[in-house]
């Protein structure tokens, strides 16, 4: 297959990895296009690995790949797409969905095909989170009483000047990124969907007009409690997914790099009478850096066909309920 990567930021370049793996490891991609007018100064570099350099959207559609990977700030992402979708392409798109739910909507409308869209929510293929999520879906955990999720980081000084920090690039703060991430797993959670009833949000530092810290209490299925914190203000990195159900529960700590490895472990009520503790009765699952979520997800994306799997690309209508939940979490901040 033939695969374009637009934007080569952080995580461009983390999906151009990932390509080149999955074309060492058996061919599976056949040719790598890279296009990224900001960053020209790069092109000998990804040359060098054998990619082929475009220097604007239109050679990247004159290629005719079978994917185009769009991993650009949040604003230029949405033109992006309005060009490659009528021209019948497949299209990964990091997240979110737009900046809004009406641009989520509109994009979803002009969809020549399905499954013309998939975001790219790699949190699902992280080892850890991937174990919990089947976990839950095979009841492990029983009815699931509670889920404690917190997603936080502190970024790094001059931030405030990047796309990032900008309320109409970015379309707002740390709810929308990363917290779409959380917004995502809890609606795989909660498949009847969810419903907020209250949050409180917190700015003053980036002082750029978005929410740095936001806290919200959720309601799932069969009034499942859901507690999401979400912080671009957090000085100490934290990945933290907690679920606790009326026979076991679950613990995801750690996402790799400034975060620690990931971990996950389980246990079952009152495991400490077959054990010294309860903490002697809890099972390690897995261990992992999260490193090849990417990768994992792409391959899932080009060799598989959607299934009822919990393990699947984030779908355009999935990615649409998200951005739906989204907007209704901002009328309580």
């Amino acid at each position: 297959m033939k695969v374009a990567v637009m934007g080569l930021g952080l995580i461009g370049r983390e999906r151009f990895r990932a390509l080149c793996e999955l074309r060492e490891d058996g061919g599976l991609v056949s040719q790598i296009f890279v296009c990224d007018p900001h960053a020209k100064e790069s092109r000998k570099e990804f040359e060098k690995l054998n990619a082929l350099w475009c220097d604007s959207i239109a050679q990247i559609i004159e290629s005719k790949p079978d994917l185009v990977i769009v991993a650009t700030p949040h604003d230029i992402a949405v033109e992006l797409v309005d060009s490659l979708l009528p021209q019948g392409i497949r299209i990964l798109l990091e997240k979110p969905f737009g900046r809004s739910q009406a641009e989520a909507e509109r994009l979803k409308s002009s969809m020549l095909f399905e499954d013309q869209i998939t975001l790219g929510c790699n949190y699902r293929f992280f080892p850890g989170v991937s174990a919990m999520l089947q976990d839950a879906r095979n009841g492990f955990f029983g009815k699931i009483v509670s889920v404690n999720m917190v997603l936080g980081h502190g970024g790094s000084p001059g931030m405030e000047k990047s796309w990032k920090l900008d309320p109409v690039k970015a379309g707002g703060g740390c709810l929308i990124d990363p917290g779409i991430h959380l917004l995502d797993l809890c609606h795989i959670l909660s498949p009847g969907g969810i419903a907020p009833l209250s949050g409180r949000q917190w700015r003053g530092f980036w002082n750029t007009g978005i929410e740095e810290e936001v806290h919200l209490l959720l309601q799932g299925d069969d009034a499942m409690i859901i507690d999401l914190q979400v912080s671009i203000v957090r000085w100490r990195s934290k990945f933290q997914i907690e679920i606790n159900g009326v026979d076991g529960y679950g613990v995801v700590e750690g996402r790799g790099r400034s975060y620690g490895p990931q971990r996950y472990r389980r246990g079952k009520r009152w495991g400490w009478r077959d054990a010294k503790n309860q903490e002697a009765s809890e099972a390690e699952v897995c261990v992992s850096d999260c490193q090849e979520s990417f990768r994992d997800e792409l391959r899932t994306l080009l060799l598989t066909p959607k299934s009822t799997n919990i393990l699947h690309p984030c779908s355009a209508q999935e990615a649409l309920n998200a951005m739906r939940t989204y907007e209704e979490c901002l009328r309580f901040l």
